[in-house]
């Protein structure tokens, strides 16, 4: 038995039944800087599931002081976001509701793509990540997909390998708020419907190691089955849906444990909640740094408090 796992195995959590039809994204938006790894990014939005009528934008912002004639300048971004947007255009050719746009723009790459998600209303915006090196190095604290994490407020797909199939092994890690329910809800939006996805919750033991083992052994336990619980209870509106859900805990530190727990089940999506009202936590940030897959970062603004007297405050 590892010390940082559950001692019980991943159990299904809910009952079979009736698979309801999977609703489709309506906006979604993909970058290009027309490398590899942008061109994943690409494959990977194609195969999202699209909603009758949706949109999807294809953007490329080019560096504010390109020249219009010289390698590299806005004529060529454009001739290159051309042969991609009529790529995109093709693919979906079985698919004529969506609209397919094209949207070169000239500027900071992350500052026109905040504002493109706001335009239009995106609902996922579609990155590549480079490729690990070898050792593996994190991200740094500067990178592009860093940028657009933290500047764009609508949720972030980070595409890393090439997409050869739909997302069929997802993890979502949840914490029970309203966060974590939408970062699951939009995992069951993007994966088949037939797709089983795993609920991760982990538990921070790091405040009892200094406690007596007997005491140790007894609290964990007791976090156990409070978080088995609260797992049943966050879970309970999705009974009728027929998605198969497999719960699973870990005990430790949080990134770490996701990390680990993505490597082990071969697992080709992760999905992170967040509010808009609060930047990227440190457990945010380190999971996108150092995940070898498809990393999902649910982005959804926190509703204002309300006053007693009606009045409107900002969520803390």
């Amino acid at each position: 038995m590892r010390p940082n796992e559950s001692f019980r195995r991943s159990l299904p959590l809910l009952p079979d039944g009736l698979l309801r039809a999977q609703r489709g994204l309506r906006r979604v938006a993909v970058g290009l800087d027309f490398s590899l790894q942008s061109e994943f990014a690409l494959a990977r939005a194609l195969r999202l599931p699209l909603a009758h009528g949706a949109a999807f934008s294809v953007l490329h912002v080019s560096p504010p002081l390109d020249g219009h004639t010289a390698p590299g300048g806005t004529v060529d971004g454009e001739r290159c976001l051309r042969r991609s947007v009529t790529s995109a255009v093709k693919r979906l050719r079985q698919r004529p509701d969506v609209d397919v746009r094209e949207e070169l723009r000239t500027g900071d790459a992350p500052h026109e793509a905040a504002a493109l998600a706001k335009d239009q209303g995106v609902e996922v915006l579609v990155v590549g990540r480079p490729p690990p090196t070898q050792p593996v190095k994190p991200l740094p604290e500067d990178a592009m997909v860093m940028r657009l994490v933290r500047e764009v407020d609508a949720s972030v797909l980070v595409v890393m390998p090439h997409p050869g199939r739909v997302y069929h092994r997802p993890i979502v890690a949840v914490n029970f708020s309203r966060e974590s329910r939408r970062a699951l809800e939009l995992t069951m939006r993007l994966c088949p419907a037939s797709t089983p996805i795993e609920v991760l919750h982990v538990v921070d033991l790091r405040e009892d190691e200094d406690a007596p083992l007997a005491e140790q052994l007894l609290l964990r336990q007791e976090h156990e089955d409070a978080a088995r619980r609260a797992l049943g209870r966050f879970l309970a509106p999705y009974r009728e849906t027929g998605r198969a859900m497999e719960i699973r805990l870990r005990f430790g530190d949080p990134c770490e444990c996701i990390l680990a727990e993505a490597r082990e089940r071969d697992a080709d999506l992760l999905t992170l909640g967040m509010s808009s009202a609060n930047p990227p936590t440190a457990l945010t940030e380190g999971v996108l740094r150092h995940s070898r897959c498809d990393v999902l970062i649910s982005r959804h603004a926190a509703p204002p408090a309300t006053l007693p007297d009606g009045g409107g405050a900002p969520a803390s």
